[in-house]
């Protein structure tokens, strides 16, 4: 599941403040003067071993009992500026189940955007009161983190809705850095400027795509034909807007949901978080790029994506919990976009 509501790679810089530093070395308070989530004997005790977002291991003991509250500590103290509400700061994440210490998801570092109405809530309680360099981890409930999503639902065997999750996050300076301004980094969109679901003309997808029918929200129901994967990330229009052209760079707004082949099963999925997701065109695997760069607002499209070809890759593939060679297929709404100016 990749938690795209939560991490998103976007984002305009905005002006930065310096944080004041608690007595653990992070800030004790927010930019805008809030007190951070406090620590507790659960987050204090998380100890970790290799590279966040890639091959980070839970070495402290479990189960990891978290209280009511989430939980946060700064492993590795940083050093720097707080990034104001609309900003973004550059994370990688990784998330285990508190229960046994099993990997539920990694996550390289992304730009994400510290705006409270674009994240969950316990991504934005870990992220608000970052500084670059600064390792933190967060213990949180089952229902913090996936809210009414069944275990069942997830690609990860073994997690129940009684366990405590723990996310580590590693943060960067942004890489729009104080540059925001001239490398045209795109804004942002208010929600009710954004469409509600795909809208235009329907079109024909080629034979051998995947068949996709709507409900009334237009959240799609992905059927796979009979026969093998294709082995090249294909791309197909199923229903033409009539809105902005998506440009290279763009900041885009969509909904979407993301299937593997083999199995029909959802991996991912922002209609299932009741909320769209953006991000900068340049900033997200190619499978998405390809599908979202010469589109038009209101469009939906359909990418087939081979972990070699537009995808994640083999090794990423199987730290996600997948097979190495699984293709995905992504159906996708473009809900808006702002332009690099």
């Amino acid at each position: 599941m990749k938690l795209t509501r939560a991490i998103a790679p976007v984002a305009l810089v905005g002006a930065l403040l310096v944080a004041g530093c608690s007595a653990s070395g992070g800030p004790a308070k927010d930019s805008a003067g809030d007190d951070c989530l406090a620590a507790g004997a659960a987050s204090k005790a998380i100890e970790v071993d290799g590279t966040v977002g890639s091959d980070l291991a839970l070495k402290s003991k479990t189960p990891v009992s978290g209280g009511k509250k989430m939980e946060r500590s700064v492993l590795k103290e940083g050093k720097g500026e707080l990034v104001e509400e609309g900003g973004s700061i550059s994370v990688a994440m990784s998330m285990f189940n508190g229960a046994d210490g099993e990997v539920i998801q990694q996550l390289p570092a992304s730009e994400v955007p510290v705006t409270k109405a674009q994240l969950a809530p316990w991504a934005y309680e870990g992220i608000r009161c970052a500084v670059p360099g600064q390792q933190a981890a967060i213990v949180a409930s089952y229902k913090d983190v996936f809210a009414d999503a069944k275990p069942a639902d997830l690609p990860v065997e073994g997690i129940t809705e009684k366990d405590s999750i723990v996310i580590v996050m590693d943060f960067a300076k942004s890489k729009a850095g104080d540059d925001a301004g001239a490398t045209g980094e795109p804004g942002t969109l208010s929600p009710d400027k954004l469409l509600k679901k795909a809208e235009g003309t329907a079109q024909k997808a080629p034979k051998g795509f995947p068949s996709v029918e709507l409900d009334k929200d237009g959240a799609p129901t992905i059927t796979m034909p009979k026969g093998d994967a294709p082995k090249q990330l294909e791309v197909a229009t199923l229903i033409e807007g009539d809105g902005e052209t998506v440009k290279p760079g763009d900041r885009v707004y969509v909904n979407y949901r993301g299937v593997i082949w083999r199995t029909g099963e959802e991996f991912d999925s922002s209609w299932s978080r009741g909320e769209p997701a953006n991000f900068t065109t340049t900033g997200v695997i190619g499978g998405f790029q390809k599908a979202l760069e010469g589109q038009k607002v209101g469009s939906q499209v359909i990418s087939v994506v081979p972990a070699e070809d537009g995808g994640y890759g083999a090794a990423k593939l199987e730290q996600m919990g997948h097979q190495k060679d699984d293709v995905m297929v992504f159906v996708l709404d473009i809900l808006g976009t702002v332009h690099a100016e």
